[in-house]
Order: C-alpha cells, then structure tokens, then sequence
C-alpha cells in the first residue's frame, strides 16, 4: 500500500485518540512499501504530539514523495518541531503543513525533488528560516504561504528562480513586515494583503500570464509595473498616487477584472484602460474583501483625456455585477458603450432588487447611443 492517510480531526475523546495512535504505529511499522507515495497526517484536538517526528522521520526513511501534516490545535502552547531529516529528502515531491508546525531550518537544505510547497499558517524560526528554506529548493514551481494574525515574522525575500505559481495571504494585523519577491520564470501570481503596500517588493515577473491581487491600501505604480506582462488581471486596490501618464503598457492583457469595492477604483479602470491596448473583456464586481468597504461612490471619476485605443480597437466583452446606478456609475457605463466601437456585448447585475429601481437602470442603459453596430445590451 503506496500511500497513508490517517486523519483523526474528528475526535475528540482521550480513548479514541489513543486507538488512533497506535494503529498509526502498527500500520506504519508493518507497511513495507519502497517507496511511500504519499504520508498524510490529519490531527485531532486531543491526539499526543509526542512521536509526529518519529512517525514523519520513518516516513522520510520509506523515500516519502508527498508529505501533507496538519495539527488544528495548539499542543501545550507550542508548535511541532520536525526531523532535520526531512529537509534533506531526495524523493519529497510535494510537502504541505498547516497550523502549528515549527519550522527551524538547518544550513544544509537540500530537496532537489520539491516541486511544491505549502505552508499554512505555520511558525517560524526566525526571519531567514522561509529564505534558508527556498534556497535549498532548486526546482520549486508552486508557493503558498498564508500567514496568520500574531505571527511576529517580519521580513523575507522569496528569490526562487524555477517557480511558476505563487499564493501569499497575509491578513496580518500585528505587524508590518518587509518582503521581496524575485521570481523571474512566474507565470500564476495570487496576492492578498492586508497592510499598506509601501514596505513590500515584487520585481522581474516577464513570464506572467495572470494575477489576482487584493491589497489594502498603497499601491504604486512601481508595483503595477511588474505586472505587465500578464495577459489576464483581477485587481481589488487602489492607486498611492495618480500619475499621468503612467509610463506603462500593457500589451497582453486581454480580460481585466477590477473590484468596485476599492478606494477610488476609478482612477485604476481610467489607468488601466489607458494602457491596455488590447484588452477585450472587461468585468467590474463588487467584492468585499481586504481591499475596501464596498461604499466607494464614482461620482468624482473624469472622463479621460483622449479615447483609450482598446475602446477602439479590441474591447468585446463588459460586464458589471452589483450595478448600482448611481450617477458615476451610469457616467462609466456611458462612455464604455459610447465608444467602444468593437463591443459585442455588456451585461449588467442590479446590486437593488427593487423592480422599480432596476427597470429605471434598464432604461437608462437602453438609451445609449453604442458605437458598435452588433452590440447586445444583457440585464439580469
């Protein structure tokens, strides 16, 4: 039997967390497969800590490929500790820990077979211990890393040539740390953060192909520049600063999510639109998440200043969810219909389930004089 999945999350009585435990031993200590493709460990509230690191150690030792450990309770106020034999694995293809895991890495990391990563959750020796990690990971392609509130973890540097798809979720509120990003061959970026994003760094994404980024608060344009080579965007952020022009292009995107909820999320839609000259889906929803309190009112949005090339050029698809009518929101929709001479089709979500109210937005937006001549107006 190649793979082991013991998972004892639903108990939670002393006697059954003891059968747990020693069927794990026998079962393991009997199992005589060569090659153990895949460890999980699934941890309940009551289960003894005590042999997790024998059990993972006899794991390596049976040339582990997937190691999957979760501990959902706190143990004795400390986190669990695993074998130094672990970070210098050959055959460990995919490892995943969550919750209270302790990382302490030695100096002397090689896990050449590693392609992905997760860590949930999880502590921290010290500020290098996720570098000193990374470094010995040559062809890692996958990263998740999600921090949790209380974790005291202030700075680090991601620099992993091989990786491919990336997922930072940090929601905390404690501190404020400082990290960089080098990732020259990404082509999956997932970011959501919830600090001011002046302390944070991410540089040389040329293989990028899509991105989902939700950040509180102070993006600049140094941080939109090294997202754009990706061809598909879904953003919920609001710009530090207005710059006109932004000296930025574009040139692959094509489908553009942008999140209604985020502080002046119009001047990101007139930026965007300026330097997305091939851009042919457009989608505008309403997302409450870290990135802002869904009451931002596009009353003060500003024509741009010349028509954006997409507009007249590539644009097909328009899409608005939770469409509210208000009049920023009818002066957008206007100007989008108005001028975009290839659209195809523009489907509008009433966030109001009022009738009255909804067929007043039907009418509004049916009296639109559309640039295109096959454009199709949807409402819902």
């Amino acid at each position: 039997m190649p793979k082991l999945v013991y998972d004892d999350s639903i108990s939670n009585h002393i006697d059954d967390c003891k059968i747990f435990w020693q069927y794990v031993y026998r079962s393991l200590l009997a199992n005589k497969a060569p090659v153990l493709d895949g460890f999980h460990l699934n941890l309940g509230g009551e289960c003894p800590i005590v042999d997790i690191g024998l059990w993972i150690e006899t794991a390596v030792t049976r040339h582990v490929r997937d190691l999957n450990i979760c501990i959902p309770t706190d143990k004795e106020g400390s986190s669990v500790g695993l074998p130094s034999s672990l970070y210098t694995s050959d055959t460990l293809e995919t490892l995943t820990l969550v919750n209270f895991v302790y990382l302490d890495v030695p100096v002397n990391v090689c896990l050449p077979s590693l392609t992905s990563l997760i860590l949930e959750n999880v502590d921290y020796a010290d500020d290098q211990t996720l570098p000193r990690l990374l470094s010995g990971c040559p062809n890692l392609e996958e990263l998740f890393v999600q921090r949790y509130d209380g974790d005291e973890t202030v700075d680090s540097t991601v620099v992993v040539p091989s990786l491919q798809r990336l997922t930072i979720l940090d929601i905390n509120h404690a501190t404020c740390g400082r990290y960089v990003i080098d990732v020259p061959s990404l082509k999956y970026l997932n970011i959501t953060d919830n600090v001011v994003y002046n302390s944070r760094q991410i540089e040389n994404m040329p293989e990028l192909v899509e991105a989902h980024v939700d950040i509180a608060d102070g993006v600049t344009h140094k941080f939109l520049r090294a997202l754009t080579s990706a061809r598909r965007l879904s953003l919920s952020l609001s710009l530090s600063e207005v710059m006109q022009p932004s000296g930025m292009i574009f040139n692959q995107l094509v489908y553009l999510e942008l999140n209604t909820c985020a502080q002046s999320w119009w001047d990101l839609l007139n930026h965007m639109l300026q330097d997305s000259p091939k851009l042919k889906t457009l989608k505008l929803i309403s997302k409450h998440t870290s990135g802002g309190s869904g009451k931002n009112n596009p009353n003060g949005w500003k024509l741009p200043s010349s028509v954006p090339e997409c507009l007249l050029s590539s644009l097909e698809g328009y899409e608005w969810n939770e469409y509210q009518g208000r009049q920023g929101d009818r002066g957008i929709a206007t100007y989008v219909i108005e001028n975009a001479a290839c659209l195809k089709r523009a489907t509008f979500s009433p966030k109001s389930t009022d009738v009255g109210k909804k067929y007043q937005m039907l009418k509004e937006l049916a009296s639109i004089a559309a640039a295109s001549s096959s454009f199709q107006l949807l409402f819902d």
